[in-house]
């Protein structure tokens, strides 16, 4: 097993003095050499700390070599950190808010630490402190051991009557499988006696069917969990089931967050179950997680079991149109819809025109009053053609007074496409954002947007690169922007493909399928 003695751990420190104090000479900082002194002492032992659990957790035997390299690189990092902050010693502390008095929120999350128990004994002081007030804990990037867990169990326990919210993403970074396996038992057997904890965070931590399950006592406890976050964990298959089985009451979930994982069509299944019997589900991102249409079906079926969706993110999953008529319909019944967000969802030009024809069906309701305000719309990466375009126009058009962000990025909209599209924007009340990146738009569809958007005091990006605008073009749509004060609105140029021609696409009348002339005519202000 790697090790220092004393004395090298001593030598180790007193090099780090004086590189502190030249480097902070370097930068016109002043730091005294007893500051310096207590700053390496705190680097030394993170380090080292670091090091160790490093070269117990590969397989084999590590060289030492390649310990000791790794060792003095933590304290490089640290050192150029401290002097990067302003060498101020303030901020080295394990324990930065165990001066602050009483707190509600301890948040730990910063540079990587490796805790020992006296480590977490000294940064959980504000948890441990007679009369603490902390009601919601956030343990991200602070790594913890056995024995580090254990402190972390007993301040957890002494809050229990208090906690709302734990965040206990990436804590066991570099732990080998066995060790952070415990420590997730740990941890979660601590969390399972906070009678009142409502929100749960458990991303970043690896962990697969066997971590679900390490977690069992808090999942499938009595805590009245209403949002779960388990994104970038390595939710397969198995871990999917494992997560339906362990929460058996997903009543109260209004918020389940699911993100670069690899559940494909069956994981997706499994989660469907589950969320079939979520109907206060407000809030769903299942997101990079390899979702085909059969997953996508039945995510989307589930979702008829609620009518309270604020948010759904289902992005950069291989839906395409075949799940679109399910998921067009799951969408009408959410009246309270303010976010959607199908970026590269493989959805193409039809499965685009079928979700916007019927979002657009079910806006209003029998009074004709609105059902949905849509805030955020995300359709990139699918294709969206021309004649898609209308649908998306009409569907804009239809949000006129709520709608603030829209992306578009990389399809297929051409001229004619940004035309219709810059009718549906010129209504719009309070747009922030408007991406169009990457749509084979030439000059007119350029300047038929800038101009569209330009007089809105709200506008703060007009995204139009990797476009086809012609120098003149590009001339024109500055000159758009900036004649309305808008020039600091209007994204970034260099990416643009210029043409030598500003011939643009034959304007086609073809037939307004989705209402837009009508549209456009309620909501354009004489």
């Amino acid at each position: 097993m790697w090790s220092l003695t004393p004395e090298e751990r001593a030598d180790s420190v007193q090099r780090l003095v004086a590189n502190i104090c030249a480097l902070a000479h370097a930068q016109c900082l002043e730091i005294s050499a007893e500051d310096a002194a207590v700053a390496a002492a705190a680097f030394e032992k993170k380090a080292y700390t670091a090091a160790e659990v490093a070269a117990r957790t590969t397989t084999g035997d590590r060289p030492v070599s390649e310990t000791t390299s790794a060792y003095a690189r933590k304290l490089g990092e640290l050192v150029v950190q401290f002097v990067k902050d302003g060498a101020k010693l303030e901020g080295t502390s394990k324990a930065p808010a165990a001066t602050t008095g009483l707190v509600d929120f301890l948040d730990l999350a910063g540079l990587r630490d490796f805790l020992t128990a006296d480590m977490a004994e000294e940064i959980l002081a504000p948890m441990l402190a007679p009369g603490s007030t902390v009601n919601k804990i956030r343990f991200s990037t602070k790594s913890f051991g056995r024995d580090a867990a254990a402190v972390a169990s007993r301040a957890i326990e002494a809050l229990s009557h208090l906690l709302m919210e734990a965040d206990i993403s990436d804590v066991i970074a570099g732990r080998p499988e066995d060790e952070a396996l415990d420590v997730l038992r740990v941890l979660s057997l601590a969390l399972s006696g906070a009678p009142r904890l409502t929100a749960l965070n458990l991303s970043d931590n690896a962990l697969g069917e066997k971590g679900l399950r390490a977690c069992e006592a808090v999942l499938a406890g009595k805590a009245p969990l209403e949002s779960l976050s388990l994104q970038n964990v390595g939710l397969s298959v198995h871990a999917c089931r494992a997560t339906a089985e362990l929460l058996r009451d997903p009543s109260r979930l209004r918020r389940l967050h699911l993100f670069n994982n690899m559940s494909g069509d069956k994981g997706a299944e499994h989660i469907a179950e589950m969320l079939a019997r979520a109907p206060q589900l407000e809030d769903l991102r299942f997101a990079s997680s390899r979702v085909g249409p059969a997953g996508g079906v039945s995510l989307a079926k589930s979702l008829m079991a609620g009518a309270r969706l604020v948010r759904l993110d289902l992005s950069d999953n291989p839906l395409t149109a075949e799940m679109a008529p399910d998921l067009a319909k799951a969408l009408a019944l959410q009246p309270a819809l303010r976010a959607l967000n199908l970026n590269d969802t493989s959805l193409g030009p039809d499965g685009v025109k079928e979700v916007c024809r019927t979002l657009l069906q079910s806006y209003r309701d029998a009074d004709g009053a609105p059902r949905q305000q849509l805030e955020e719309l995300g359709l990139a990466l699918n294709e969206v053609d021309p004649a898609a375009a209308r649908a998306v126009a009409a569907l804009v058009a239809s949000h006129a007074s709520t709608l603030h962000v829209l992306n578009l990025r990389e399809n297929e909209l051409g001229d004619r496409g940004a035309v219709t599209l810059s009718r549906a924007l010129a209504v719009l009340a309070e747009p922030s954002t408007v991406d169009l990146v990457g749509n084979q738009i030439r000059r007119a569809g350029a300047v038929a947007v800038a101009n569209a958007l330009a007089s809105k005091d709200s506008l703060g990006l007009l995204a139009l690169d990797e476009n086809t605008i012609s120098e003149n073009g590009l001339d024109q749509l500055r000159s758009v922007m900036e004649a309305a004060g808008k020039s600091a609105a209007l994204g970034p140029l260099e990416e643009n493909m210029a043409e030598d021609t500003d011939d643009e696409d034959e304007d086609e009348e073809g037939s307004d399928d989705f209402g837009l002339g009508d549209l456009l005519a309620r909501f354009t202000v004489a």
